[in-house]
């Protein structure tokens, strides 16, 4: 594995983790916040990660697969609100670090890229 690619996945998985740890401290807000209306908090996301969480919300939203994990979460532990945390954590955890995984790949492959245009350039001329 060359450095360009090597670089390109620290970057890539440092940005996944940054963001994993942020959305595990919307998850605790929300968790020990006991107001229903705390996960809009989640919103923050819809911006930073766009388009990917928001489109994850919509498929989730038509097609339901995270609701019966979730819902029977929340009968466990028996908080109201706490499904519906536990479904935005998961959705934006895995769709805005794919995301950002992307982001860090794409970075590191235009810095790469633009490195060898300069080397090249220098070595013409």
């Amino acid at each position: 594995m060359n450095r360009s690619m090597k670089d390109g996945l620290v970057l890539s998985a440092t940005l996944l983790v940054i963001h994993s740890f942020a959305s595990f401290l919307v998850f605790l807000y929300c968790h020990i916040n006991t107001e229903s209306q705390s996960v809009f908090v989640y919103f923050l996301f819809f911006v930073v990660d766009a388009p990917t969480v928001p489109l994850a919300f919509e498929i989730e939203g038509k097609i339901g697969l995270l609701t019966g994990l979730t819902d029977s979460w929340t009968d466990l532990w028996f908080y109201g609100h706490q499904g519906v945390n536990l479904r935005a954590f998961i959705l934006t955890t895995v769709f805005g670090g794919l995301h950002w995984f992307m982001v860090g790949n794409l970075v590191s492959y235009a810095v790469g890229w633009m490195q060898q245009r300069v080397k090249l350039k220098r070595q013409r001329g």
